[in-house]
């Protein structure tokens, strides 16, 4: 599971995501580490949530495959994003199920910008769009909740919560607590740059595991 919220203000698109990284088998924390890749060549950022490989295509299909702004970008990334998952099939990785690849940031042109792109990877459909918000995943009362203000709240919500993974084996799910965690990261993209922040650190120990 990943936490990956996205709202945007009058001067400045707010990103909230959390650190863990988590054995997709058995729900158990593997890793610690940032969720965020920086894109400072269009002032913007982006996330997957659900599978650990592809940020990692992405971001050397990025590197390979320039863009005029971020609104070229955020257009292109439907496809961008079967690219990455067909090189990954090509190399052996056993890529299914669905992500989410969020991109935001800051354009003179566009202004604050926040685009998903659903990826429903068995059934090759890849559907972008511009949102005003995003959260991932949703808890009781982030409804009435205030952003950028209650950002932190949220990540405290989501890391107390009772969270639902698939059950191997099973056509049902179970669940488990502690899918969210490691630390509390804002990530904040204005018209003059990114400003990165760790909010709060929470005590979770790693055992071991590939993570998700």
């Amino acid at each position: 599971m990943t936490a990956i919220s996205a709202f945007k203000s009058a001067d400045a698109v707010h990103f909230f995501s959390d650190g863990a990284w988590h054995d997709p088998a058995t729900g158990k924390l593997a890793g610690i580490g940032t969720k965020v890749s920086i894109l400072p060549q269009y002032n913007s950022l982006f996330a997957v949530t659900g599978i650990s490989v592809v940020p990692t295509l992405l971001s050397a299909l990025l590197i390979e495959t320039p863009f005029v702004d971020l609104r070229s970008l955020s257009d292109a990334m439907p496809n961008l994003a079967r690219t990455c998952v067909d090189r990954g099939r090509a190399v052996g990785h056993i890529l299914s199920g669905r992500c989410d690849v969020v991109l935001a940031g800051w354009s003179a042109e566009a202004g604050p910008l926040i685009h998903v792109t659903e990826c429903h990877i068995d059934h090759g459909l890849f559907n972008g769009r511009a949102v005003k918000q995003y959260i991932q995943p949703r808890v009781d009362g982030s409804a009435e909740m205030r952003f950028p203000e209650d950002g932190l709240r949220l990540l405290e919500e989501q890391y107390a919560a009772k969270l639902s993974r698939p059950d191997a084996g099973t056509f049902g799910s179970v669940t488990v607590g502690g899918l969210v965690g490691g630390f509390a990261q804002h990530t904040q993209v204005e018209a003059d740059g990114i400003r990165i922040k760790v909010l709060k650190r929470w005590p979770d120990e790693i055992v071991g595991g590939g993570p998700a």
